[in-house]
């Protein structure tokens, strides 16, 4: 019996995998049958599908949502974009554990996602059930199962097929999309093979194995030293490992159709640590897919490759539990209560636990967060940064958790040590000192590249004598991160000084940062700037201005693709241009707000403000809760003397963002020129809580409850914009006439 399974699995495997590989390699090919890679995509057959289609219904959109089927053809019913309760086909399995999706064809190529998901976890973790993946959506947000945010051609295939072609046509709006295997197979890690067959199969001529990706483990073990450090057990070898990973397992843009397996920062712009993405301290928040975390850790920066932890081919773990640690971190030392402060076997007493805190996303992915840090409930207590400890107990403060660490720890050389997320804090919020604390991190070469990078992007909030040291240093810097991070640091600088610093970025041998430098130096194409310049740099900054157009038109299924090109014919001084691009963002993502904004402003920059209303009243009968659009109608009404009109739609931006500062505090103002104080005030000192660093609202709130003869609550606002503005006379001359009429009040 056993011979006949190898042979059926075998015959199974020869629809996905190359049969050259099956016949060397069988034993990674039986590992990588039972993983996440090969059951990425999977055509829809009663087969492959995990979830119940044996006519199941849940309750979706006030009505009842069919799972069912029909000769051997799976079907889902579901309200369409009319509401018309409608049969759709299902084409695609989509991923496999702990929940599996399922896409249809919306026409014209375009494959979207149900809005559904099958849980399928056990029955006793809460799973095996149909549940809505994004109940929040309505028809004109992104992740919507219409929009592109669940689109497979834009958003899913890269990754989840083999040699992905995307092959968008904009004249028709239609996918043309290919791939050489439906699901992540061996070509996706290991790339080409015809080189490595002829070796195989015997050619003399060759001296290796033919291989292009040099993929290996750096090491497979690592030993600690008497001094505590890790210490490889061999020589560390030149491996892309990461690299290949990174092109799937991280938070990135796509630029072209991926050229091979290990092009990550060729065909793909990584994401740095931003605010949008991580928190202030670098744990992730947002999905970013293991690479931004790993490449903080200590681990990474020491050799240690996914598979010193993973098996490649089946991608779970090599040994169960802690012994995934302990395999290099001795067990005596850190797997006992002594050290982790928990019953054995019990939660917390994994290293995991705290070292590898857990996000779920899709209500029910717990993934685990790959920088392996050290829990820091001080740090807590001064970023507001998330801490393992409190996320588990949650009933209890950071100064408990830091007090239980101390206990277990006292001689902590990690408690109240300094920590970049301090100086991120600093610049997030607009604190004094931020340059001199980002560009002490920037030029450190303990922080990983990563580190660096971040804090060289946040410079560009600070754009003195500091950032200009930095940008010209990480200019000539071998890591690509840094000279990415560069260009952003240096946008706030005028053209002149920004050429001087960027213009070797031009020559990148990595396509990312030649497209961005030359979208930061566009303006020197313009005719009528003063200096010019010489035919040899006019052809380099127009060859790599056109790079950035084709990575561009990459993206041309998407409404920001457009309006990045509209922007840019902007600042070379090109309305009508700009406007057909603007124009054509809107006609293929009509949801994308800022498309209508800047076509808006580029008739406001014209004198035509009817038009602009016009353009922003459109964008509002698509999606009536842009805060965007209702601020930008908002700021046009009041331009044309229409200010009672526009109270509503700024009332209505700081409602649909009640986390922007900036919407709330124009409101207040609104308010307080229309007379109305007590709103305008409720107004004001919300946008305080949100942005308690901004010294315009500190100012205005100061002022407000002077004029009110409240001094207390005047000092309290004024003291607090003194401490946002050091050595400002001005402020501290309010401040004392505040505390003298205190005084008097008293």
């Amino acid at each position: 019996m056993r011979l006949i399974w190898i042979f059926i699995s075998l015959v199974a495997v020869k629809v996905f995998a190359e049969p050259a590989c099956i016949n060397c390699h069988q034993s990674q090919v039986e590992d990588w049958q039972t993983s996440h890679h090969f059951h990425a995509m999977e055509k829809a057959t009663p087969a492959t599908v995990l979830g119940n289609f044996d006519d199941q219904t849940l309750e979706y959109q006030d009505q009842k949502a069919r799972f069912y089927t029909r000769d051997q053809q799976l079907f889902i019913a579901m309200p369409n974009l009319n509401g018309t309760l409608t049969d759709y086909p299902v084409l695609y399995t989509f991923g496999y554990e702990p929940l599996q999706q399922y896409m249809f064809d919306m026409g014209g190529g375009h494959i979207q996602l149900f809005p559904f998901a099958w849980d399928s976890r056990s029955k006793e973790n809460g799973g095996q059930r149909w549940f809505v993946l994004h109940p929040e959506q309505k028809q004109h947000d992104l992740f919507h199962w219409s929009q592109k945010g669940q689109n497979w051609n834009h958003m899913c295939a890269d990754c989840h097929s083999t040699e992905f072609k995307k092959q968008f046509d904009l004249n028709t709006n239609r996918f043309n999309s290919t791939y050489s295997a439906i699901n992540v197979s061996c070509k996706a890690c290991h790339g080409d093979t015809t080189e490595h067959l002829k070796w195989a199969n015997g050619d003399k001529k060759r001296t290796d194995k033919g291989f292009a990706n040099n993929i290996n483990t750096q090491t497979p073990l690592f030993t600690t030293q008497k001094d505590g450090s890790m210490k490889s057990v061999q020589p560390l070898v030149k491996s892309d490992q990461v690299q290949v990973c990174a092109t799937c397992h991280a938070r990135r843009s796509q630029l072209n159709d991926r050229s091979d397996p290990h092009s990550f920062l060729q065909d793909f712009r990584g994401s740095l640590l931003t605010p949008e993405l991580y928190h202030v301290d670098g744990q992730v928040w947002d999905e970013n897919y293991v690479w931004g975390s790993f490449l903080q850790s200590k681990m990474f920066n020491a050799g240690v490759t996914c598979s010193n932890c993973h098996n490649p081919h089946s991608g779970k773990l090599k040994l169960p539990g802690n012994q995934t640690c302990t395999q290099c971190h001795s067990q005596v030392d850190f797997d006992t209560p002594e050290h982790h402060g928990h019953k054995l076997e019990s939660e917390g007493s994994q290293c995991v636990d705290c070292h590898m805190p857990a996000t779920t996303y899709m209500q029910v992915d717990a993934r685990r967060d790959h920088s392996f840090r050290v829990p820091r409930p001080d740090l807590t207590l001064k970023t507001n940064a998330p801490n393992a400890c409190n996320s588990c107990h949650e009933d209890k403060t950071p100064q408990w958790a830091e007090k239980q660490i101390r206990n277990w720890h006292p001689n902590s050389a990690h408690l109240g040590k300094e920590h970049f997320s301090q100086a991120f804090h600093v610049a997030d919020n607009g604190l004094p000192n931020a340059s001199a604390m980002l560009t002490k991190i920037v030029q450190d070469k303990s922080f990983p590249d990563i580190i660096r990078a971040s804090a060289l992007s946040r410079l560009s909030s600070s754009p003195d004598n500091n950032a200009v040291v930095a940008i010209a240093r990480s200019v000539k810097d071998p890591e690509p991160l840094k000279r990415q991070a560069a260009i952003e640091a240096a946008m706030p600088f005028d053209i002149n000084q920004r050429w001087r610093m960027l213009n070797p970025l031009l020559d990148d041998t990595h396509l990312p940062i030649r497209a961005e430098a030359a979208r930061a130096l566009a303006p020197m194409l313009m005719e009528a700037f003063p200096s010019g310049l010489n035919e040899p740099d006019s052809e380099r900054l127009n060859k790599a201005l056109n790079e950035y157009k084709q990575t561009q038109l990459y993206q041309a299924e998407r409404g920001y693709a457009h309006t990045n090109l509209g922007n840019l014919a902007l600042t070379l001084q090109k309305p009508e241009e700009a406007k057909a691009h603007y124009l054509q963002a809107i006609s293929i993502e009509p949801i994308f707000a800022p498309a209508y904004v800047n076509l808006a402003d580029l008739y406001r920059n014209q004198g035509d403000e009817e038009a602009a209303q016009k353009t922003l009243k459109q964008g509002l009968a698509v999606n009536n809760e842009s805060a965007d659009l209702h601020y930008a109608l908002a700021m046009s009404l009041i331009r044309t003397k229409q200010k009672e009109a526009a109270l509503g739609h700024l009332k209505n931006a700081a409602n649909f963002a009640k986390n922007n500062a900036n919407y709330s505090f124009t409101y207040a103002l609104l308010l307080q020129d229309l007379g109305d104080m007590p709103h305008a005030i409720s107004a004001l000192e919300h946008a305080f809580t949100l942005a308690p660093n901004n010294p315009d609202i500190s100012y205005s709130l100061a002022q407000w409850y002077a004029g009110e003869e409240n001094y207390a609550q005047a000092l309290f606002y004024a003291r607090n914009l003194a401490r946002l503005v050091p050595g400002n006379q001005q402020v501290q001359q309010f401040i004392q006439q505040l505390e003298m009429m205190n005084s008097i009040g008293k």
